[in-house]
């Protein structure tokens, strides 16, 4: 993964972001890259520790990932969209169609990011996702990142 964000532009103004995810090394370089964006960022290492973090309204975004202890991140994104339906998700994952064939119900993520992924591949979801016309939590369909190779 690429944390080159030197050659890339702005992908939208900044937001403040919610990034769960329990690999510290994950999350450290999601903070790196969203607050060389301009992004107010807040960490946890946990969905759990999301909850008690979140409240409608509080966060433009929240970045989970898919495999994580106490609470994987598609239970969090559940809770949290019922919480606020218009919150927007980004799930990150090297799981992508395996989640989309096993869990039955609609999946509540906005976003998949496919694990690897870059700096710029999260600039086009940033952009994908607050990009004029979006209605957030209405009919918005998933978009899955391009496969990284």
């Amino acid at each position: 993964m690429t944390h080159d964000t030197e050659v890339l532009p702005r992908a939208v103004t900044p937001k403040n972001v919610l990034v769960a995810d329990d690999a510290s090394d994950m999350t450290q370089m999601l903070e790196k890259i969203l607050s060389r964006f301009g992004h107010n960022v807040e960490t946890c290492a946990d969905g759990r520790d999301a909850l008690k973090l979140f409240k409608p309204g509080k966060y433009d975004l929240v970045i989970t990932d898919y495999a994580m202890p106490k609470m994987n991140g598609i239970e969090l994104a559940h809770i949290l969209k019922k919480r606020d339906p218009a919150q927007l998700i980004i799930m990150v994952t090297g799981f992508a169609f395996t989640i989309a064939a096993y869990d039955m119900r609609p999946l509540p993520a906005d976003f998949i990011l496919r694990k690897p992924f870059d700096a710029k591949q999260l600039n086009d979801a940033l952009t994908t996702l607050f990009s004029k016309g979006t209605t957030p939590g209405h009919d918005v369909s998933i978009q899955v990142s391009p496969s990284p190779n």
